[in-house]
Order: structure tokens, then C-alpha cells, then sequence
């Protein structure tokens, strides 16, 4: 905005005048003897259209299927509170995700415009009317109000990074999940991190099955690409293909979940660990079809 600024204020940088409609929005603003600087700011708030207690910006949930070999894309825009608190809600898209943390300033904010931070420190407990953590727990998460009922065939992108910091001691951490309707219990989907900051894939529901570790810890400071594929079956007609930049590191077909339906979680969730974690989420995006 800076030449726009410039044109209206200095007259020997004016708009020219075979330029009709500058010509013409000049005429306006000499005839109401309006300040140039007064009127280029008034158009400024005009084009951004930001209510100053509301951010708006990309993640993606623009409900286009990608391939699992695409890199993940711009998505659509969400529209949030400014460090929302606990239990209110983040739009993405077309659907609702309710905050679930320990209701401190560091607990989310966005990091740029189509991320989200989510920050966790030893003795940041989730509390709500209907649950609250144990001391045994630490979580900052957002969860979908969306369900997807058993049988859907779900696709799930997003990019993660974590940042530099103290290596997990954690016994046990979820960094993304499909969580079971009203389930007490472990999701039958997780992103986990294992043996301090090594990568996993586990679908167990009561007990750990991993379909996938990563033999070398995870590169903190660089963005993974997550591409998911899954149908939630317990009757052995279930699958679930997963790809980490580009490169299929599960391939499995079988039971997987309980039955129940399923909605997405990101964030932090684990058993409580001194140092604090912070990890940031991009461009999520979620297709589902029945079947």
C-alpha cells in the first residue's frame, strides 16, 4: 500500500491522468476535502475487512481430494478468536474444532498465516464441565466437532514440525489422532512419539499395535507431510495407508477401531513430563466418503 499511500499524499506523484479511475477517486477526495493519508487509511480497513478481535486466515479444509504424492496445498480460510481459550472454538473451513487445553497464553496462537502452535508445559491440564485430566496428563488439542461414522473412507493431509527442544521423556504422546466417539479409552489412530523423539503409527485401542517406528528420531525444526488414508472397520474390512513425504510407511488392511465413529484431534496429548513441547500444524485438510 505503500505507492498508494505516496500517490495521494505527494501531489508530483499523483495518479495519472489517462488513468480513469484513479482520476476520478483523486477528483473525490480534493472535491470532499478529505486528507489523503485520512482516506488511503480508510481504504486500507476497507480492503483488509479485519475486525480487530478476529484473525482470519488460510489452513487448509478447502474439501478437495489430493493425491497422497501431491505436497499438501493452500487451504481454505479459518476464522478464530485471538489466543483462543479454552473450550471456544476454531473454524476451518466448514467445520468446528473445540480447544482443549490449559487455558494459558502460550497453550495456542498462530505462528504465521495457515498454522497453528500448539505449546505444552509440564502441569498444563485440560479441565471442561464434563472431564477434566488427571495430573497423570498434559494436553493442548483441538478436537472436531465433525463425526465420521465407521465404514466412511476418510483422507487426512497436514504438515507438522516440531520444534528444537529438550527430547520427549513422555511414556506416552499423541501428536494427532482419530479419537473414538465417547471411547475411554486409546485411539484407534495415532501419530505417537516413542523411545524419546521417534515417530510411530499406532491403532491399538487398548493396548499398543504399531504399524510403523521410525528407527532415527524425528528432525526437529522441519516440517513432516502427513497424508492418511483410513476406514475405521472392525469386522476385518478396515485399512489404513499412511505417507510421510511422499514415501508409504503403512500399508495395512484389516480390523481397525471399534466400531464407533471417529473425529480428528492435533495438538499434544501425553503423560506428564517436565519439559515442555511445542509443535506447529499447517494445511489441514479433510475429505470423507461414505460407503
Amino acid at each position: 500500500m505503500r505507492s498508494l499511500i505516496d500517490t495521494m499524499a505527494n501531489p508530483e506523484m499523483r495518479i495519472s491522468p489517462e488513468k480513469k479511475h484513479g482520476r476520478l477517486l483523486w477528483s473525490i477526495v480534493r472535491r470532499l476535502r478529505i486528507s489523503p493519508r485520512f482516506m488511503c487509511g480508510l481504504l486500507m480497513l476497507l480492503i483488509d475487512g479485519l475486525n480487530p478481535m478476529t484473525m482470519t486466515f488460510a489452513i487448509a479444509a478447502d474439501g478437495k481430494a489430493i493425491s497422497p504424492h501431491q505436497p499438501n496445498e493452500l487451504p481454505a480460510k479459518i476464522t478464530r478468536m485471538l489466543f483462543p481459550a479454552n473450550g471456544s472454538t476454531v473454524h476451518i473451513g466448514d467445520s468446528v474444532y473445540v480447544v482443549q487445553n490449559a487455558n494459558q497464553s502460550w497453550s495456542l496462537q498462530e505462528s504465521d498465516t495457515d498454522t497453528l502452535r500448539f505449546e505444552l508445559r509440564s502441569g498444563d491440564h485440560w479441565s471442561s464441565p464434563g472431564y477434566s485430566d488427571p495430573t497423570s496428563a498434559e494436553r493442548s488439542e483441538t478436537g472436531g466437532d465433525t463425526l465420521y461414522p465407521a465404514g466412511t473412507h476418510i483422507n487426512v493431509s497436514y504438515d507438522f514440525m516440531i520444534e528444537p527442544g529438550a527430547t520427549n521423556t513422555a511414556k506416552w504422546i499423541v501428536l494427532g489422532q482419530m479419537h473414538e466417539e465417547s471411547a475411554g479409552y486409546s485411539p484407534p489412530f495415532a501419530v505417537e512419539l516413542v523411545n524419546g523423539d521417534h515417530m510411530a503409527i499406532d491403532i491399538g485401542t487398548g493396548k499398543e499395535v504399531y504399524l510403523y517406528t521410525d528407527p532415527n528420531p524425528i528432525q526437529r525444526g522441519r516440517y513432516y507431510s502427513m497424508n492418511i488414508q483410513v476406514k475405521f472397520d472392525n469386522n476385518g474390512n478396515g485399512f489404513l495407508r499412511v505417507w510421510r513425504d511422499g514415501v508409504q510407511i503403512v500399508d495395512y488392511h484389516g480390523s481397525i477401531g471399534t466400531g464407533a465413529a471417529t473425529y480428528w484431534k492435533q495438538g499434544i496429548y501425553r503423560s506428564a513430563a517436565p519439559e515442555t513441547m511445542t509443535v506447529h500444524f499447517r494445511r489441514l485438510k479433510i475429505t470423507a466418503v461414505a460407503w
